[in-house]
This record gives structure tokens, sequence and C-alpha cells, in this order.
């Protein structure tokens, strides 16, 4: 009778098959069924094989297989222990390494710690033998959810895929395994579970509690494997950019989706520590095999990562914040915004020193200079004397005296007339040289030259454009000066609860800690959590005050800028990259059939196609709707309608030159007291 070693490829949780032999009770086989084995492990092409082979398992002689798997060229690790067994799995796992097992050991046994280890994985390819003459029971493995397979429903069904023929054929077909992208490439209408969030522009979700006939809606309770999820409010997921790549991938694979509710609606957070780590929301569920795909604004981590596994990005953004826009500032003091603060104290300094350098021009050299040129006669006879007896007696004759310059007298008040000199010539009126010296002259022609053609022109030019159009306050766009600004200045900055922007801040060093503590400190003075649950609610809120600052993805900020006007907001400049993709459970199947239609989306501008998309519906609907007056719920009356601001530049109107009306009231208000000064001091 022919000896047929059977493969079957299992619908769990981990890829692998059973090998199971109909054998002839009568005929000992076990070397040709030694030799079957290994034919199937060698046409796995692999090049290593893990055996564990338990201690009560007398039945086999290993040795022998063992020899047969080196005659084969494949190296080879056995154990007899299954803790070394599952510990040496679980560190070629850690090294990304795929390992190939084979168990000579019941599946009932082995399957539930595989299991509870998170061993199922697709590096892990696990071959069961154990002698039966059957397949085991569906219900007595627990089978949930596939990974490498030979069907894509999920059921959980055993389906013979290949067989060995001892006696002449060996193995019907190759590759021993049917391959996954050929498995993949049709779901065949199965049904995926899919957490959805509301997170604008990536999915529009609409919760309320009426009963609609649509595929969209999720009803509850929702039963699938072993879980239950319980009674919520029915939501309808209305639209977005990753509803309508859902929506392509369903028709690219053949698969239908459900959405369900995530527990807290959020995307999900980190619970414990690195070494147990858990995740709840969304997140949450993928790994715990609860859901199939997790699709939104789903930032890639290190610390997700270990969770969860993450698709070729959907998209390339970048972590922003937004603020308000900034206010116009004052134009009481348009008067000396030409010039920056620290420009204005050396002005000021220049024109208060510029008198007393004039008045030191002027006396220094009079001080040089000696009043009279004493001659004293009798020297000057003596020496004539003496020349008139070396000429021996030959009269000379001597050129006249030139008369001795006379000292120029100075004006009064001279240090007085250099100052208001000096001040005159800065502020550009009329005034008469204090002395007519030649250094005097020159140094008023520089202070001409400076005071009209430097400080002068530039000051005007500059103030024409201030008035012109009106100033505004320094943007907040970088991290330092958001952190000035909520120290100083009273910001609040708020983050949306169990995002990848709160990891951020929560495991991130220098600025972004000191921000976190600063986030934290603000929670604790106003009562409020920095948490939002959304980002169009931060931006909305960000919108109706001028002192809250919104952090998340730049792409999500901007869209919702959008939607209530850009001109209202600041976006501040990319702080940091970050890349967005489509969450799956550890170890899926059809990881890499999805990573191809996703970089094809991606090279061929699919998926910048359909996020422009969202946008022109956005201003499609703004256009032809008229804006709703939100109600006030205490009061019931209609708040005001928020329409975006129109700048057009305007004349300029006495209300820009009110400075120049305070200067002059000032100037007013000194000589007053001036003349009282003098007044009464005479006295």
């Amino acid at each position: 009778m022919r000896k047929i070693c059977a493969l079957c490829c299992l619908l769990i949780l981990f890829p692998g098959f059973y090998a199971f032999l109909e054998e002839d009770p009568e005929e000992n086989s076990e070397t040709e069924l030694m030799i079957g084995l290994v034919e199937i492990v060698k046409s796995l092409d692999i090049k290593s094989l893990v055996i564990f082979f338990p201690d009560e398992n007398s039945t086999y002689d290993i040795n022998k297989f063992i020899i047969k798997v080196h005659e084969r060229q494949l190296k080879s690790a056995i154990f007899f222990n299954s803790d070394d067994f599952f510990s040496h799995i679980e560190s070629c796992m850690g090294d990304s390494l795929e390992t190939t097992s084979l168990i000579f050991s019941e599946p009932s046994e082995i399957v539930p710690e595989i299991q509870y280890r998170v061993l199922d994985h697709r590096l892990n390819l696990f071959i069961f033998y154990w002698g039966s003459h059957s397949l085991p029971r569906k219900n007595s493995l627990n089978l949930k959810e596939p990974l490498k397979v030979a069907t894509p429903d999920g059921k959980g069904i055993l389906v013979l895929v290949n067989w060995y023929d001892g006696n002449s054929l060996g193995l019907f077909r190759f590759p021993v395994l049917p391959e996954i992208a050929h498995v993949y490439s049709d779901f065949d209408g199965r049904v995926l579970i899919i957490p959805v969030i509301h997170s604008p522009p990536w999915h529009f979700v609409v919760y309320q509690n009426e009963t609609i006939d649509n595929e969209t809606y999720s009803t509850f309770p929702v039963e699938y494997g072993n879980m239950e999820y319980e009674e919520t409010p029915l939501f309808k997921v209305v639209g977005g950019r990753d509803d309508n790549l859902l929506k392509l991938l369903a028709k690219k694979m053949n698969f239908t989706f459900k959405y369900i509710d995530p527990p807290e609606r959020t995307q999900g957070s980190a619970i414990g520590s690195s070494d147990n780590l858990t995740f709840s929301g969304g997140l949450g569920l993928l790994q715990r095999r609860e859901a199939n795909l997790l699709l939104g604004d789903i930032a890639i981590t290190s610390e997700r990562s270990k969770a969860v596994e993450f698709s070729f990005f959907t998209l390339v953004d970048s972590g922003a914040f937004v603020t308000h826009a900034p206010r116009r500032l004052s134009e009481a003091l348009a008067l000396v915004r030409p010039f920056r603060m620290n420009v204005w104290p050396a002005l000021i300094l220049t024109v208060i020193a510029s008198g007393p350098v004039l008045y030191l021009v002027i006396i220094v050299p009079q001080w040089w200079r000696k009043s009279t040129r004493k001659v004293k006669e009798n020297n000057f006879f003596h020496h004539i004397d003496y020349i008139d007896e070396m000429n021996y007696g030959v009269p000379r004759r001597l050129r006249p005296l030139r008369p001795i310059a006379k000292r120029r007298k100075l004006p009064q008040n001279l240090l007085e007339r250099c100052i208001w000199f000096t001040i005159n010539l800065f502020l550009k009126q009329s005034a008469c040289l204090p002395y007519g010296g030649n250094r005097a002259r020159f140094v008023s022609l520089i202070l001409w030259l400076s005071a009209t053609y430097i400080l002068g022109d530039f000051y005007s030019a500059q103030l024409t454009s201030q008035l012109a159009r009106p100033a505004r306050e320094a943007p907040i766009n970088d991290l330092y000066r958001l952190e000035a600004a909520m120290k100083w200045k009273g910001y609040e900055l708020y983050v949306e609860r169990q995002s990848a922007s709160l990891a951020i801040l929560e495991n991130g060093t220098e600025i972004f800690h000191r921000l976190h503590s600063m986030m934290m400190a603000q929670n604790r003075k106003s009562n409020e959590s920095y948490l939002i649950s959304s980002i169009e609610e931060g931006v909305y809120m960000v919108m109706m005050s001028d002192r809250k600052v919104v952090l998340g993805g730049r792409e999500t900020l901007f869209f919702n800028m959008k939607r209530y006007g850009v001109k209202k907001f600041q976006l501040s400049e990319k702080l940091y990259t970050r890349y967005s993709a489509v969450a799956v459970p550890n170890g899926c199947p059809f990881l890499d059939i999805l990573n191809n239609i996703l970089i094809r989306l991606f090279e061929s501008g699919i998926l910048d196609r359909m996020t422009n998309k969202e946008y022109e519906k956005m201003f499609e609907s703004t256009k032809i709707k008229t804006p709703k007056q939100e109600i006030d719920k205490t009061s019931q009356k209609p708040a005001k309608i928020h329409f975006e601001e129109e700048h057009i530049l305007k004349p300029v109107s006495l209300k820009l030159l009110q400075g120049a009306f305070y200067t002059l009231l000032i100037g007013y208000i000194l000589s007053g007291i001036v003349l009282l000064l003098e007044k009464f001091g005479a006295t």
C-alpha cells in the first residue's frame, strides 16, 4: 500500500501546516516517513531547521531524522525543552529572522502556548508531525485568523494544498505551500473589521441615535470571533480621504468592510512598561487582533511599532502647531515702529551726544593755543648784536615782525547753542551754525548728511509703509517662540488625546520636555484638561480664543484651518518629519500585497489627488451652501456667523496718525512744565 504524506495549511493566527500520514499498520514505514519529512522540509527552500522533540516522545528515532537532514545540507538545532524552544523563536523574531520549526507533538498542546507568547507571526513557520491518520478538528485548535494560508476567507478551515508520494512521485506540486501573493490576490468577499475615528479630512464621522439602513452604519452588538462589542450610539461615515482609499482597496482586493467604533474613540496610547506594552483605542484592537486595519492620520512611531505593523506610508507629513493670527498693533505707537526697539536707544544717545561732541570740537583747539606770544626783547637784541659782531660791522637788514594773531572770542552759552543746533538738525529744522570754524563746519556737514539722507529718509519710508499696511504682532512660528509665549504671555498648549503628538511631548527631550512640563502646569492652574478629542475641536478653540495653541499633524491642521478661514490662523514652520500609514496586526499575511498597491497609488499621484479632492469638496460646499447659524444651548439665541476677514488696503486716516497728536500733546505738557519752572524758579 502506498504511503502518502498529505500537507494541509491551517487558517490560524500563525503560518504553518500539518503533515500527517496514512500508513499501513502491517508494514514498518518509519524510515520512509522520515525521508518524506526531509523532502518536505528541503522543498521549502530553507537553510536551517529548528526541531522540537519532547522528552516524552520516544516513538520515533530522532537521530536517524537528523542524519538525513544533514545529508541534505541543512543546518539544524534541536530542543527537548519547550521553554528553550520558545525562547529561541522569540530571539529570532527580535532579530527579524525567518524560522522554520518542525514539532514532533500534537498541535493541541503547542498552539495555545504559541498564541500566548505571541509567536504567531509571518516570520515563523511551524510544521507539526505526530503520526496522525486524520486532521484535527477546528474547534480543538481555537483557530481565529489566518496569516500564511491556503484561502483568504478567514474561516479557519483546513484545506489540502499538497501531498507526498513516497513510492515514485514525491511532492505533487511546487512550491510546497501556495504563494501568499496568489492567495491574497482575491479576498473572495471577506469582511474586514475597521475601527474608524472622526478626523477630517481622513474620515468624516457623524454620531447619532437614529437608525438608518446604510452599509457604513454600525449596528451593535457586533460579534467577531470570541469578541463582542457593547451597544454604543450609531454612527455614519460620510466621507474622507481614507474612506475613499479603503473603498478603492476593497474593490481591488475584493473584500468588504465593516466600520466599528473603537474604545474611547481614539487611536490609542501606550500602557505599561516597554517589556509589557499594551495599547488602548483602535491600536489596542489591532494588537489583540480584534480588527484588521486602521486608517487615518496614524503616525508611525517606534513605540507603536512594538504592538502593530505599518504599511507603506500614505502621507508624508510634518509636525506643526497653530495659533491665532497675529493681531494688529496699536496705531498710537506707529511713530516708533519704523526702527526696532534695540535701535531707538542708540539713536537717542546719538542725538543727545551730538551737541556736546560739537562743543568739544570747537573748544578743545582753543585750549591748545597760547593766548599771546610773549617775546623777551633783551634776549632778542642780544642775538642781534652777536650777529652784527660776526658780520664784522656789515649792517644787516631784518624783516619786519608779523603781528601776533589775537585769540578769537567764543560766543556765550556755546554748549547750549551746540545742543539746540544738533537737535534742530536731526528734526530737519533751520538753524544757524554756533561757531564759524572749519572743524565745526565739517562736523555739522556730517551730522546733516546723516540726519537727512540716512536716518530721515529711511524713517520716512518705513513710516509710510507702516501707515499704508498696519503692522501686526510677530508670529509664533517655532518652538522657542512658543515657549516664550507660554512663559510670559499666558499661551496654553493643547494636543489630541492618545495621539502621536502627545507621545512626542511625553517622550521628548530639551524643548519638547519643557513644553510638556509647562502644559502640565497649565492644567493644574486652570483646572482644564490640555487634551482635546480631535484636531477639529482644537482649531475651533484657537479661532475663538487668541491665546490657545494646538499641536498636531501639519496636513490635518491646514485642512481644518481652510474650513474656518486661513487668515484667522498662524501655522508654524515644520517641526519634525512624520509619516502616516495603514496599521495592521503583527504578522499580517497580506501586508506585502497591501504595500504593492499603496506604492502604486503613491507613485502615480492618486493619493495626492484623493487628498486634493477633499479640499475641492470643502470649497464647493462653502460656495454653494450658506453658513448655518450656531445655536447657543443655554440661551437658545443664534450666535454670530464667523466669516473670513477681507484685508483690503485702505487710505491713511486720522486714526493711523493719532501717534503724532499724542506726541504733540506730550510736547505741550513738557513746555508748560518748563514754563512754570522758569517762572517760579526766577522768583
